[in-house]
């Protein structure tokens, strides 16, 4: 499964960038924008994440990529299970490798023994969601409104100053 990736789009920006694109005008504001977004996203998904060794935590990143065609804030969880955390999984078996760690730190019976026991539960019944990414972007919004209006701000001051 895929990492989980937010993606934003800005309307319009396409005909206010031709304009601004002479002057460069935009990109300064747009990329502190986009990484002020990006940091408060990763933080409160961090704050939200269920831990159990800390990986799923740690792998959480943001990146900005701002060129002459595009602006973009990624911030995924970069571990293959990242999603699976997120949206929960239909019932399956899991290789028993995979559930002996999480078995032994959960007081499961030593051994094959208790990995056996939690892929059988998640066979019949899959695991359930626990969203964090979805949340903190959610939750972020005014946030993201409020850096919206400061970059229009310092863009439209941009443009006055010449």
């Amino acid at each position: 499964m895929a990492d989980i990736v937010l993606k934003v789009k800005i309307e319009g920006l396409e005909r206010v960038r031709s304009k601004l694109e002479r002057r460069n005008l935009w990109e300064k504001p747009v990329r502190r924008l986009l990484e002020k977004a990006a940091k408060v996203i990763e933080f409160r998904a961090k704050e939200k994440a269920p831990v159990d060794t800390g990986r799923l935590r740690a792998a959480i990143g943001s990146q900005v990529l701002v060129s002459r065609l595009t602006a973009v804030v990624e911030v995924a969880a970069h571990v293959h299970y990242g999603a699976y955390v997120e949206y929960g999984t239909r019932p399956h078996f899991p290789p028993l490798a995979a559930m002996q760690p999480w078995a032994r730190r959960h007081g499961f019976p030593v051994g094959r023994k208790g990995a056996f026991l939690l892929a059988l539960v998640i066979s019949r019944r899959g695991t359930k969601p626990h969203p964090y990414m979805r949340p903190a972007a959610e939750q972020s919004v005014g946030d993201l409104e409020r850096f919206a209006r400061d970059a229009a701000a310092e863009i439209k001051e941009n443009w006055q100053r010449g």
